[in-house]
């Protein structure tokens, strides 16, 4: 009995570890998000390669043309995110993921006006390697959606640092 019972704690390590192995590398797309949400230029350069590549809504952007519309707002935004795929084959990693960001703007309280809040959403896939021991991002497929396009069934969870 104490063979099994040292088995049964031996993989349910080894299954724990993997899980981990195979979401750690999604945590580095999930820090981009919220470094652009805090307006954080140098996280999110620390997140990437330096031949980063963004393909989004169609067009071929590198780091500083995501820098150049990240910029200080009146909208707070929260990212919310749920994880279809991951896979990691040596130093290379790919995600697959659903990605809800809210942005919300606190009104005027002396005109009695409540806060609006507005959803987007994408589909999106990210290629990641692995330097220097850290996961980071070297190119990022993002498709935008409708919010309502998300999967009823999917729980989405917000990510803060």
């Amino acid at each position: 009995m104490p063979i099994f019972k040292s088995l049964i704690v031996v993989l349910s390590l080894v299954i724990t570890t993997s899980a981990y192995a195979q979401e750690k590398p999604f945590r580095v797309v999930q820090e981009l998000f919220s470094a652009m949400s805090a307006i954080d230029h140098k996280k999110m350069q620390a997140v990437v390669t330096d031949d980063f590549q963004l393909l989004e809504a169609g067009e071929d952007w590198d780091m500083q043309d995501l820098i150049d519309v990240i910029k200080p707002s009146d909208y707070n935004r929260r990212n919310y995110f749920h994880l279809i795929n991951s896979r990691v084959y040596g130093d290379i990693a790919w995600v697959s993921y659903w990605n809800k960001a809210t942005f919300s703007k606190e009104k005027n309280k002396e005109k009695n006006e409540g806060n609006s809040e507005q959803a987007v959403a994408w589909l999106e896939s990210a290629v990641l390697v692995k330097q220097d021991n850290r996961w980071k991002i070297q190119m990022l497929h993002s498709t935008r959606i409708k919010a309502e396009q998300i999967p009823s069934d999917l729980a989405l969870s917000e990510y803060t640092d």
